[in-house]
């Protein structure tokens, strides 16, 4: 292969590697109870994959992670989470236990009655056979801190309208509908009968005098499944929907396909979408707004058909008013006039519960009770994760024949159904009289400290009257009412400092009054001090990031930085600088800055400075890094004082740059601390703790991408890194140490006992144990090491060996591999599952330098005395590596001759030429500047007499 050929082949495997690593993020719980906080929070336009009334459950990366810890906003992290990583709520409508029946899933948060797994091997049959229902999750709407209120309390109904067509369901017509369903024997999804249950539905609406009626089609395991929609137009806002739904498959745990009767789960959620759309056709009733009522394919398996359409409304932009649900509203124990209906409320939408409540107590013989919280077991959770109101009507008695040949209509009440179909179709029509509510509410501090600006989106019905906007000091409490016609105000007379709530209702000119929309604000005079303040370390820079902040004076900010801890240094930016991402290139390599940010208004009046963040650029240039999570023992033996710890490695090290970094004392560690370094070496020499690498694994992580050598010697990986702790522990993609540590499994026993690491790989030498460090109780062996199996991409380096026979419990793991290195192009890893402070350490220094030198190519500064004639040729790895503009090469020839060193870019092409001529034998050191060249990766090569060698090197400017 020609030498330009071989760079480019080199050079394309390197591009592969660097954009094969999938991209990873957190799933992580984020604390909403400090009102304080939850505008900060609806700044960073978090996903949500989950809300619950007091957390969100959201997915991060690493910068936007960042932000939530410098905002201080309380905080847990659940799980890594990669770009092809799938997530699912598996929930049940029943109460029992679901995690009792997952097995081994991969739990990332556990709520009320449903879990969210991550990569669920189960599958969608397989949970409704065990009771529950599996529902893959994806997110499309953010985190908004807006609340919706209705004031029950102050509100009088006047129109007649509800009485009338609620007073027309009728129990007989509610047993027909059921009956024709539970007729087809079955309609279960995969069953045959599926087209012609939805053409039966939709003759149903043409009956009733509906002139619009499809049949929305869409693919589920290679079958068309089908949705039913009927739509009546609104009057005044056709653009705005309420939808009345319910799904009209059903399941059973004898044979499905043959016979599903499904009376309650969901006959009668299908019968109370007919009957609702019925009774308002029998009675003429023309809504403002427009109503679709859907019937939903595939509900049992996944919520299929809702999800199907929830996606097409959030594609369309549909303005949803609300998603009436209803799923098993037939069964009950008690006369319906004794008996409750459930109302499932969803987090952001508890007004529609507010709404439902009021109309069962007032159209219908039933009593409310509170039912579950964002329930995942039905079509209403479809839209509620698109971010549409949504209600859900369920029976209080749960059925016993739920999911069985028995759930046939004998078994249930129809007047209780009717009666629960009543309450629903009058939350319907209050929904539809009451105005729509204001959309694009901003509520604006303006930074005068006694007023914020309100704005909001014009409400163009025909019958639109006014606006009032409600203020007062807490939530849903309001102390005073202004009325306008405007679609902006300003509210004066504020006190600075406090939190005032803010809400806006439209009101129509038969006096209804929509939802009060609610926001909450502090009016400052002072511009607030930045929120979200982040420092990122890059290559040869710090990058600085906040959010901007929302005051309407705000002309933009002050950035300082400082060389001394605690001072507030000098002011980088020359003007009011208006943008918030900041870029400090003029960092140097190798030193610690300490930053901070500050607010300036129009009128130059400045906030306090943020909390002063401490970074390094990354450069990886300034030599090798010591990380100790050794806990400070007492100096007995196996429990080493701080100081002998620190002794032991400083003299493996004598010969190389280094710097040290005590964890204990330090308390935390990040990029910032680790990316200045060429190489990390992280050692822990006490079994008690070895919870710390979990905790700042991903700053290893962060480091190694940027293409560092990571090397660890201490007790257990698997659970150091992984907090595995049982046998064998197999690993796979998305786990730090499969994918870095290049680890496959490991596996432990307290009993064995380790006395020697053989070597298994060229150029490591066998270490043994110190004798002197040990105790004679163990026959001076060590305890607690663990056998790590390299995988595809890793090589065992070293084996368990003891003085005990391997039939025994003491030499059981002996011959398992207790070593593994990664050697890559992308970054380098080494793994010792024994720490060296208990080696011979002659042995210990030699394997250092040696996986320094010949692995890390670091080299030695420090020089031991050589003969003034190499007896070699020789090239040495150039330090730094990356750098900007210049690096140092040496190397030696040991005789006179004709010497080239020359560099070439990644095409093969010479583009620099270092030594051209002869040179007589000796060690030499030259000093390369790139300044007239291009970031990227570069080879030199030396041609020597018949010696020829090549090394990479990175120009990072």
């Amino acid at each position: 292969m020609k030498f330009s050929t071989y760079l480019l082949y080199f050079f394309l495997i390197a591009i592969i590697n660097l954009y094969s690593q999938d991209s990873e993020s957190y799933i992580i719980s984020v604390s909403l109870t400090d009102e304080h906080l939850n505008n900060k929070i609806e700044s960073l336009e978090l996903p949500v994959i989950y809300i619950d009334n007091d957390q969100l459950i959201t997915a991060v990366n690493k910068e936007k992670l960042n932000r939530i810890v410098t905002l201080g906003i309380d905080h847990n992290k659940l799980s890594d989470f990669f770009s092809s990583d799938k997530l699912q709520i598996i929930t049940s409508k029943d109460e029992s236990n679901i995690s009792s029946r997952m097995g081994a899933e991969d739990i990332v948060y556990s709520g009320r009655n449903l879990l969210i797994t991550k990569n669920s091997t189960m599958k969608s049959e397989d949970a409704s056979k065990n009771g529950s229902k599996l529902i893959e999750l994806n997110w499309d709407k953010t985190f908004r801190n807006v609340k919706q209120i209705w004031h029950r309390d102050e509100y009088t109904l006047n129109d007649s309208i509800i009485s009338i067509v609620t007073s027309s369901v009728n129990s007989d017509s509610v047993r027909f509908f059921i009956q024709s369903l539970q007729n087809f024997q079955t309609r279960f999804l995969f069953a045959d009968t599926r087209d012609s249950i939805a053409l039966w539905i939709k003759n149903q609406f043409l009956q009733m005098g509906f002139v619009e009626v499809v049949i929305d089609s869409f693919q589920y395991q290679g079958t068309w499944q089908k949705n039913v929609v009927a739509t009546l137009p609104g009057i005044y806002e056709p653009e705005v929907y309420n939808i009345v739904g319910g799904h009209h498959d059903s399941y059973s745990s004898g044979d499905p396909l043959v016979f599903a009767p499904g009376s309650d789960d969901n006959a009668s959620g299908t019968a109370a979408v007919l009957e609702i759309a019925r009774v308002i056709k029998a009675n003429n009733y023309q809504p403002e707004s427009t109503i679709k009522f859907i019937t939903f394919a595939a509900e049992e398996y996944g919520l299929w058909g809702s999800k199907d359409y929830a996606d097409k409304a959030l594609n369309m932009g549909m303005n949803i008013k609300i998603m009436i649900n209803h799923d098993m509203i037939s069964h009950s124990y008690y006369p319906a006039n004794q008996s409750q209906v459930d109302i499932n409320r969803y987090t952001g939408f508890d007004y529609l519960r507010d709404l439902a409540f009021y109309c069962i107590e007032n159209y219908s013989i039933l009593s409310p009770s509170n039912g579950s919280i964002n329930s995942a077991g039905s079509d209403s959770h479809s839209f509620w994760q698109k971010g549409f109101p949504s209600v859900y009507f369920e029976e209080n008695n749960f059925s016993p024949y739920y999911h069985s040949p028995a759930d046939t209509i004998g078994n249930y009440n129809m007047e209780y159904c009717a009666e629960v179909i009543k309450a629903s179709c009058a939350t319907l029509l209050l929904n539809i009289l009451m105005p729509t509510m204001i959309q694009n509410f901003k509520l604006i501090d303006t930074g005068t400290g006694n007023s914020l600006l309100v704005t909001y989106s014009p409400n163009n019905s025909p019958d639109f009257s006014h606006y009032n906007i409600f203020v007062g000091t807490q939530s849903s409490v309001y102390d005073t009412v202004y009325t306008t016609t405007d679609t902006t105000f300003n509210i004066p007379n504020l006190t600075e400092g406090i939190l005032y709530y803010v809400g806006v209702s439209v009101v129509d000119q038969d006096g209804y009054e929509s939802l009060i929309v609610e926001k909450s604000v502090v009016p400052q005079s002072i511009p607030l001090i930045p929120s979200g303040f982040a420092v990122v370390p890059e290559w040869f820079e710090i990058q600085l990031l906040w959010n901007r902040n929302s005051e309407m004076d705000i002309l933009g900010y002050n950035i300082y930085r400082s060389d001394i801890e605690g001072e507030p240094g000098n002011l980088l930016n020359t003007s009011v600088y208006q943008d918030s991402i900041f870029i400090d290139n003029s960092a140097a390599s190798g030193k610690y800055y300490y930053y901070s940010i500050s607010a300036v208004d129009s009128l130059l009046n400045e906030s306090e400075a943020t909390v002063a963040l401490r970074s390094k650029v990354v450069s990886l240039d300034q030599g090798i890094l010591l990380v100790d999570e050794t806990a400070d023992g007492d100096g007995s033996l196996m429990n080493p004082t701080d100081e002998q710890v620190d002794e032991f490695y400083n003299d493996l090290l004598v010969n190389f740059n280094k710097d040290n970094y005590d964890l204990t004392e330090n308390g935390s560690i990040a990029l910032q601390d680790l990316g200045a370094y060429s190489t990390v070496i992280w050692y822990g020499n006490d079994f008690q703790d070895l919870s710390a690498l979990q905790e700042y694994k991903e700053s290893i992580k962060e480091y190694l991408d940027f293409g560092g050598n990571f090397l660890y010697t201490g007790y257990r990986p698997a659970k150091a890194f992984e907090n595995i702790a049982g046998n064998p522990a197999v690993f796979g993609n998305g786990q730090f140490i499969y994918d870095y540590l290049k680890i496959e499994s490991a596996y432990y026993r307290i009993t064995a006992l380790f006395n020697d690491a053989l070597s298994q790989s060229g150029g490591y030498n066998s270490v043994s144990v110190d004798s002197t460090k040990t105790s004679p109780s163990d026959s001076y062996h060590i305890r607690f090491i663990e056998a790590i199996l390299a995988n595809s991409e890793g090589e065992n380096i070293y084996l368990f060996d003891s003085n005990y026979d391997s039939t025994s419990v003491q030499g059981s793991l002996n011959g398992k591999p207790v070593g593994v290195e990664y050697i890559g192009n992308n970054f380098k890893s080494i793994t010792l599952s024994f720490p060296l402070y208990y080696m011979n350490k002659n042995k210990a220094k030699d394997l250092i330098e040696f996986i320094l030198t010949s692995k890390f190519d670091e080299v030695m500064p420090v020089d031991e005395k050589v003969s003034e004639f190499p007896s070699s040729f020789q090239l040495d790895q150039n330090y730094p590596n990356p750098f900007n503009p210049s690096t140092t090469i040496k190397y030696s020839i040991p005789d006179e001759g004709y010497v080239k060193l020359a560099v070439y870019n990644m095409l093969g092409e010479e583009v620099a030429t270092i030594v051209n001529g002869t040179q007589k034998a000796g060690r030499y050191e030259v000093v390369f500047d790139a300044s007239k060249l291009s970031s990227g990766v570069y080879v030199y090569r030396i041609e020597a007499g018949s010696f020829v060698s090549s090394k990479k090197l990175m120009l990072l400017k």
